[in-house]
């Protein structure tokens, strides 16, 4: 088998090739099946130790290395994005909250994805929409062809190692039963219960794996073709325009509600202050992200007719873009309202760097229109990295610890003028109900509390009433957040 032919069988008909992007450049080698069962083991691990532990985090790790040794990436960006995966799978060793958990699998597998699909070409800097829909449809199907990659490793040896395991796998199983059946300290070494498990979820990260590797190996996706502009200046210009004027009125009511007029508009409407600062936050950030859509919209489908007509558009595209900012600065005075009235939620704290990206998106689009960087698609990457910088932020300042610490250090300065009396707007429940992740933080700040504080007294209740033991044990299901918050436990509960 040549480099250049395709793992799959050709098709029948002469006249109807293989499309190239389905085609893999590089045959399968020996190092693409162990890595690829090497990815079926640290599945299962993972899986079976309940992802958030060692085990989720050493997945993360050795595929990113197979990714680099088997994949042999031809881009260095590839290199860098499969080097990044890690500095996310490895919070799954450390974090247990799950505002954090799902994020930092999303973003470990999406780098490790978009490695692959970059090793043999491209560059993240080109990632445009289109181009991303075309190199996602491309990684779907490769990755879904992961098990006929490996099918095609090289004849001879290679292929007879292939076939051994294969064998063997079946073999050793129905004997392990055997035997286990027929002495009970070496069934203790294996649960014949779990072989079914076990089985799939080796099945199910082989499969993965190879597909993984399969994509890097790959023919690079086919290039998308340009949009058509379908639109004139005058459009552009009139819809910018009508959404600049709507900013503006609002803006304008922003300005009215400060003063004593706005007030009582506040007040006739049965609203008070923090009930008017929360009513319209999640619209106005829902206006802002579709103000972003309609900006990308109008830069890919308005065609300008002359010079004069393209520099209008873009001044009231920037105009659009400070507008919607200055929406985006007002959610952000809303929240901070509410939160000081009502105290810090793990949604609130999330939703206010929400926030935060999407200010930060709006200046980027403010550069991507006025040509910074121009013939690169750089936008969409340049915002994927930085929602990763702010996870990655997340992730080190431990967000759970941040709710905790905020709302008690609150609850001292209340309590300190009524020490025996329950303080309004103390969700105790909430707090205690924080996973381990808060538990140190609480612990360390309970002992700024009076004693005779009700909420106090009602914490350590919560705190040291008695837990189920975890459903995972041994080194794979380690957790350095539990570890700690079983040791603050220990100092809270028994002195």
């Amino acid at each position: 088998m040549t480099t250049e032919d395709s793992v799959l069988p050709a098709p029948v008909a002469a006249d109807s090739p293989p499309r190239p992007s389905r085609q893999v450049a590089v045959p399968a080698t020996p190092q693409v099946v162990l890595v690829s069962l090497l990815g079926g083991v640290v599945f299962d691990l993972a899986v079976r130790s309940g992802i958030v532990g060692v085990g989720g985090a050493l997945a993360v790790v050795i595929m990113a290395a197979g990714l680099v040794v088997a994949g042999r990436p031809a881009n260095r960006q590839a290199w860098a994005l499969s080097a990044a995966a890690p500095l996310f799978g490895v919070w799954l060793a450390v974090r247990t909250s799950p505002w954090l958990v799902p994020l930092d699998i999303m973003a470990a597998l999406g780098l490790l994805l978009l490695a692959s699909s970059l090793a043999r070409g491209g560059s993240v800097t080109d990632l445009g929409f289109g181009q991303a829909f075309a190199r996602g449809s491309h990684a779907a199907w490769h990755l879904a062809a992961g098990p006929a990659y490996l099918r095609g490793v090289a004849g001879g040896r290679d292929r007879s190692v292939l076939i051994g395991l294969a064998l063997a796998v079946p073999v050793v199983t129905t004997l392990g039963l055997l035997l286990g059946s027929a002495d009970v300290v070496f069934a203790s070494f294996v649960d014949s219960t779990s072989v079914p498990t076990h089985a799939l979820l080796l099945a199910a990260g082989i499969w993965g794996a190879a597909g993984l590797l399969r994509l890097a190996r790959a023919k690079p996706a086919d290039q998308p073709g340009s949009p058509r502009r379908w639109l004139g200046g005058i459009e552009g210009l009139i819809l910018l325009g009508a959404v600049s004027a709507v900013l503006v009125a609002f803006a304008a009511a922003q300005l009215i509600a400060l003063s004593e007029g706005g007030q009582r508009v506040i007040e006739t409407a049965g609203l008070t202050y923090a009930e008017y600062a929360r009513s319209g936050f999640f619209q106005l950030l829902a206006v802002a992200a579709l103000n972003v859509a309609l900006l990308l919209a109008v830069r890919a489908w308005v065609r300008p007719e002359t010079d004069t007509m393209s520099r209008w558009v873009l001044i009231s595209s920037e105009v659009t873009v400070m507008l919607t900012l200055s929406l985006v600065v007002v959610a952000f005075r809303r929240l901070s309202l509410y939160i000081e009235a009502f105290d810090l939620t793990m949604l609130r704290l999330f939703v206010g760097f929400f926030t935060v990206w999407i200010g930060v998106v709006l200046l980027l689009i403010a550069g991507y229109l006025a040509g910074l960087w121009r013939g690169r698609a750089w936008f969409g990457p340049a915002c994927g990295a930085s929602g990763l910088l702010i996870l990655l932020a997340l992730n080190v300042m431990n967000p759970e610890a941040v709710v905790a610490r905020y709302n008690l250090d609150r609850l001292d300065a209340r309590t300190a003028e009524r020490p025996t009396t329950r303080t309004p707007h103390f969700d105790l429940l909430y707090t205690a109900q924080l996973t381990d992740d808060a538990v140190p933080a609480i612990a360390e700040t309970l002992a700024d509390l009076p004693e005779a504080s009700t909420e106090r007294q009602a914490l350590v209740s919560h705190l040291c009433e008695p837990r189920t033991d975890p459903p995972f044990h041994g080194w794979a299901a380690f957790n350095l957040a539990r570890s700690r918050a079983r040791q603050a436990l220990a100092t809270v509960c028994y002195g």
